[in-house]
């Protein structure tokens, strides 16, 4: 290296880099570090992201200059990513496989067949009327759950996909929405053309959806589950003609 002038020996460093430091929050409005606010959670973080990446979070990445100023600078959005297994200043939140899972957890009521003649007999060729009856225990189509989930107050409910009837006898029907009723204007009937007992059950496909933080909205859980009632013994009886004076 030449000698300076002066005769003292010139050097030269390089200036420090910048250096940042970032952090990643739920991708819901009300979240921004600059106000204090990082604990929000939303539906739309929790849906944003394609479903083949259910169980990822959208987040918003923040990011601020820590060096050199020697006051801190505000926090900058510089981007959303649904990768929040790798998002820089990351940690672990609620995502939609955490709603999954507890959905799939839901103790769910049984749907068992009620039919029309009562008392679970009926005739041969027979108009017969089937319907659907709900076990008091457990979590039926339209009835909230309260859980939650990594500290996030969450709702959940089940909702109704179809029913898919099986009379017992070779005979189904559905899927279909209808839960059946009643003589006369029940929807789900079938007519028993041999005499004896018959096991007839109704399976429901049920989907979910959730609430989070209190929130009025319902969002959609990308999952379904298939809920099967218990056997019903379906007696089918011969009438016959008896002449009397």
């Amino acid at each position: 290296m030449p000698d300076a002038p002066d005769g003292a020996k010139s050097s030269t460093k390089d200036a420090d880099p910048p250096r940042y430091e970032y952090l990643s929050l739920p991708d819901c409005p009300e979240n921004d570090p600059n106000g204090g606010r990082t604990d929000i959670m939303c539906s739309r973080a929790l849906t944003a992201c394609p479903p083949e990446l259910t169980g990822n979070l959208r987040l918003n990445i923040w990011q601020r200059l820590v060096a050199p100023p020697a006051e801190p600078i505000r926090w900058t959005s510089v981007g959303v990513t649904c990768h929040s297994d790798i998002a820089p200043g990351a940690r672990p939140r609620l995502s939609m496989a955490d709603l999954k899972a507890e959905f799939l957890r839901t103790p769910w009521a049984q749907p068992t067949i009620k039919i029309e003649p009562r008392g679970e007999v009926t005739l041969v060729n027979l108009t017969t009327f089937y319907s659907v009856a709900w076990s008091k225990d457990g979590y039926q189509p339209g009835e909230a759950r309260s859980r939650t989930l990594l500290g996030i107050p969450v709702q959940l409910r089940p909702r109704l996909i179809g029913f898919r009837y099986d009379f017992g006898d070779g005979a189904r029907f559905g899927p279909t929405t209808s839960a059946g009723g009643g003589y006369p204007d029940g929807e789900v009937v079938h007519t028993y053309r041999e005499p004896g007992i018959y096991s007839a059950r109704v399976v429901t496909t049920l989907g979910a959806e959730f609430s989070v933080d209190g929130g009025a909205s319902w969002d959609r859980i990308p999952a379904t589950v298939d809920v099967p009632g218990p056997p019903t013994d379906i007696t089918v009886k011969e009438a016959k003609a008896v002449l009397v004076r």
